[in-house]
């Protein structure tokens, strides 16, 4: 997904003075999703969140995924690598001289969209973040390729978990049987999730992950009059070739088939059945 998006979520308590009541934020979590871009060079939604919110310690930025547009963060001898670590530094610089937390996760662009070389683009980004970034109020998350899930606690109320979702679905080289994982198995991260939900039963669980559960786009199998009519503006915005008929030969196939970043594709399909199911009998989650 290009558009860059966000969310704000407060978490609000009632405190009791002798004279008055009032409402207190407990935590308060922005959730920014594909933002690996700038706009002439600079990033609007890491701007406004420096200008309009309060980076308190009770503030928590969570940064979704894509965080580099189009194939991850290239090896330090490309002519891409400094625009890479620009729109990085664009995106943590809200953690500047605040007491806010910036955590950081994968999604399928920082595996080098979903490609061969994805394994060694998401370490690069992962050890970038760490060694130049590498304060305590910023973060990146799972490490090293793995999936996760990784367990934080934001204050007495709320569980943070993340996990990797791309790791998940990716077809190619990732952490596995013979790594020094935590989880090395699907099997093993749902294990780890239902402990993890089985310990935070009182809390509130925000899942956190690139891929959506649910999802009203392309990846869910919607597609517009214009891609039935106009299928290359998908390559090329500007590109108005027009292929009635058999330019809905595309769509149709892939909202039946999927590709592996399609809610159809089976392993897309298995991964939502089985993160569900670990976590389903948490009353208090958000995904």
């Amino acid at each position: 997904m290009k558009k860059i998006t966000g969310f704000i979520l407060c978490l609000f308590g009632l405190s009791v003075s002798v004279s008055a009541q009032q409402d207190t934020i407990l935590q308060r979590i922005v959730l920014i999703g594909d933002a690996g871009a700038l706009t002439n060079g600079h990033h609007p939604v890491a701007e406004a969140v420096r200008k309009y919110i309060k980076l308190d310690s009770k503030t928590s930025v969570v940064y979704l995924g894509d965080n580099l547009y189009r194939a991850g963060l290239p090896d330090d001898q490309s002519i891409y690598y400094s625009e890479g670590k620009a729109i990085l530094d664009a995106q943590l610089s809200v953690a500047d001289s605040t007491d806010a937390k910036v955590f950081m996760l994968p999604g399928n662009h920082d595996w080098e969209n979903g490609g061969r070389g994805g394994y060694d683009a998401i370490v690069r980004q992962q050890q970038y973040v760490d060694l130049l970034f590498g304060r305590q109020n910023v973060y990146f998350f799972p490490k090293d390729g793995c999936p996760g899930p990784e367990e934080i606690s934001l204050g007495n109320d709320v569980t943070l978990i993340i996990f990797d979702s791309q790791w998940w679905i990716h077809p190619h080289e990732k952490p596995g049987i013979e790594s020094d994982c935590d989880c090395k198995t699907t099997d093993e991260l749902v294990t780890r999730l239902e402990e993890i939900v089985a310990r935070n039963a009182k809390k509130l669980i925000i899942l956190a992950c690139h891929h959506p559960f649910k999802t009203n786009s392309v990846h869910g199998g919607f597609f517009t009059f214009k891609q039935h009519i106009f299928p290359f503006t998908d390559i090329k915005k500007n590109l108005y070739l027009p292929l009635p008929v058999l330019g809905s030969i595309y769509p149709i196939a892939r909202s039946v088939f999927g590709s592996p970043q399609d809610l159809s594709h089976p392993a897309y399909a298995n991964m939502i059945t089985q993160v569900t199911n670990a976590v389903k009998g948490h009353g208090n989650i958000v995904f």
